[in-house]
């Protein structure tokens, strides 16, 4: 059975590189899979992966849905990364 979720292509400006950002229910977290470079990137927004999860708490996907806005840094509270106040408005939109 495939189990699909959203993700949200995240830039570094610094070191060009892209991560992919998962929001985890169970953990109030988000997960980080490596998605290749500025110059050679891995996914593109609206594609779907074939990535598994790597959560211990039971978040379990075989595929992640690249959504079309891109990771906001506003998403997460300073303390351990948790999702913040500003995450919830935005998928509740």
């Amino acid at each position: 059975m495939t189990t699909t979720t959203i993700g949200y292509l995240f830039t570094n400006p610094d070191t060009g590189s892209i991560s992919l950002a998962v929001p985890c229910e169970p953990c109030a977290t988000f997960h980080w899979h490596g998605a290749g470079t500025v110059a050679r990137p891995l996914h593109a927004p609206g594609e779907v992966t074939e990535r598994v999860s790597h959560c211990p708490n039971g978040n379990d996907y075989t595929t992640i849905t690249i959504q079309p806005e891109p990771y906001r840094r506003a998403w997460v509270t300073g303390r351990r990364g948790r999702f913040s106040a500003a995450y919830r408005r935005a998928v509740t939109r």
